[in-house]
């Protein structure tokens, strides 16, 4: 595992987590998140690399932009822009959005569409996370539909830490559907950056180990 550290660090130089939520960004925000993760099934090799970088912009109170570069659900490289608005469901801790994404997988025209469920909360040492985001990849020309939905919950601890642990299920056309584990260390380097340190395990459908290098940055 020692070579593959290495690998990630200096893939994450070049290369670029895929952050959703049911939370809008306020107007004129803009977030850029970027990861490498590097993957074996065994601590030998051979090792998979996967980058992804993802920007959202607030175009206003309630409509939020972004773009995500990197890898699709199939593990295929993508290009999606897409558009978030919350959704008319009155709640005071509750949030509830929907999105609607087009660009590329592997080359093919693909809709993404998405929803976001979000919840919020305080504890001892601070303020917490609960999020559910699901979308689906549909390749126009093909007619392939892939689906994937991530569980996340989120901590603060005091002003400069926070611990993710997420549970990432999926399912690829052709193959079979897959559930991982990816906890997560995410510690502020700086006013509005944050650098993250994290791993995933397979647990069904997907018996590889991960180490993952990322970063935040809040304009």
């Amino acid at each position: 595992m020692i070579r593959a550290f290495a690998c990630l660090l200096v893939a994450c130089l070049a290369a670029s987590p895929a952050l959703a939520g049911a939370w809008p960004r306020t107007e004129g925000e803009v977030f850029l998140a970027a990861a490498t993760r590097v993957v074996a099934a065994r601590a030998e090799g051979p090792y998979s690399i996967y980058s992804n970088a993802y920007l959202e912009y607030g175009l206003g109170d309630r409509l939020t932009l972004g773009f995500d570069i990197g890898h699709g659900i199939s593990g295929a490289t993508k290009t999606i822009a897409f558009v978030q608005h919350p959704l008319p469901i009155r709640s005071d801790r509750h949030r509830f959005a929907a999105q609607i994404g087009v660009g590329q997988i592997s080359g093919e025209v693909t809709l993404r569409p998405g929803f976001s469920y979000g919840f919020g909360f305080g504890h001892a040492s601070g303020t917490g996370w609960f999020v559910i985001d699901s979308v689906a990849e549909i390749r126009l020309a093909s007619g392939r539909t892939d689906y994937k939905s991530d569980i996340t919950l989120g901590m603060s601890h005091g002003s400069r830490m926070k611990t993710i642990l997420q549970v990432q299920t999926g399912l690829s056309h052709g193959d079979p559907s897959f559930i991982r584990l990816a906890p997560s260390l995410v510690i502020r380097t700086g006013a509005r950056t944050h650098l993250e340190l994290g791993m995933t395990r397979g647990l069904v459908g997907d018996h590889r180990t991960g180490l993952k290098l990322g970063f935040w940055r809040a304009f």
